[in-house]
């Protein structure tokens, strides 16, 4: 009985000086780390470093909310007909979603002009606009959906055209041709 309460006193005995060498270690490294994150007194802090930037993720950020410009652009407008200026801008930012295989021009330039008759002077709600550049965007990038995402991006196309007041045959054609092109680009 006496050499079983000795090994379990020499068992507490151990575990409390292993503890208190794992807290002396830890204690050391919190030391050293607020030593690394505090400058000298009068010297400027040093600023925190930010995690690269995707090139490819900022290309689609900046694509989608250059669509949404183009399309707020047009909901705002008071003209009869969407203004030159306007289409170019759209033309041009529909071309440059494609990221991989790009749809044909004659393609673009045909859902671009339609989608800009569509969408002028319509006063799309905000979200409704995001939504619309977020799927314009995915819908040119066709390789990187499955159809079933594919036709439900369609499926909010055509609503948010229908609840904007596009006339349906108008919103039918831009839907045949985003698929035609999301096709294109698989």
């Amino acid at each position: 009985m006496k050499i079983f309460l000795a090994v379990l006193g020499l068992l507490a005995a151990a575990q409390l000086a292993v503890a208190d060498v794992n807290y002396s270690i830890a204690k050391d490294q919190a030391k050293r780390n607020a030593g690394q994150n505090t400058a000298p007194p009068g010297a400027p802090a040093a600023p925190p470093s930010a995690p690269p930037t995707d090139p490819a993720l900022a290309a689609t950020l900046r694509n989608i909310a250059n669509l949404q410009a183009d399309i707020a652009a047009l909901n705002q407008s008071t003209a009869a007909k969407p203004d030159a200026d306007l289409k170019v801008a759209l033309l041009n930012d529909l071309m440059a979603a494609a990221q991989g295989t790009k749809p044909a021009a004659s393609a673009v330039q045909k859902l671009g002009g339609h989608l800009a008759t569509a969408l002028n002077g319509r006063k799309l709600p905000v979200a409704a606009q995001q939504k619309l550049a977020r799927s314009l965007h995915a819908l040119f990038n066709g390789a990187h959906l499955a159809t079933a995402q594919q036709e439900t991006m369609l499926d909010g196309v055509k609503k948010i055209l229908t609840d904007a007041g596009t006339p349906a045959e108008d919103t039918d054609t831009i839907i045949a041709e985003l698929k035609a092109v999301a096709t294109a680009t698989q």
